[in-house]
């Protein structure tokens, strides 16, 4: 029997108080809990850039919870940036509002950059 949840994958890296998260796949109902066990806010990092160049799709489950991690990481001083956002993705952000309050960048470096700089 085949498998219902769509392939997924999310490989973290951290470079002292900041998370890159490389998601790849589809986030949507099924798959957003295995992005949230990734993302999971234990202290660990005050700065999470989510590297989305492979994630060609996303619903209102990834949607809540990367408001909800922007939220909770805004106040500690940190934040939530986007990198290499594919143009459908890009387009829900622009219609519910979180391009206008997450920086987003055309690759991690920048992504990086503009975390630093927003929180400095």
């Amino acid at each position: 029997m085949k498998s219902v949840i769509p392939p997924f994958d999310a490989r973290i890296t951290q470079q002292g108080r900041l998370r890159i998260v490389r998601v790849a796949g589809e986030v949507d109902i099924l798959t957003a809990p295995k992005l949230a066990a990734t993302v999971r806010d234990d202290d660990a990092f005050d700065a999470l850039v989510l590297d989305v160049a492979k994630m060609p799709f996303i619903t209102s489950a990834g949607l809540r919870l990367i408001a909800s991690l922007h939220r909770r990481l805004s106040r500690r001083g940190g934040g939530v940036a986007l990198a290499s956002v594919q143009p459908f993705v890009a387009r829900v952000l622009e219609i519910v509002g979180l391009a206008d309050t997450l920086p987003i960048a055309p690759d991690v470096r920048t992504a990086t950059r503009l975390l630093a700089a927003q929180h400095a």
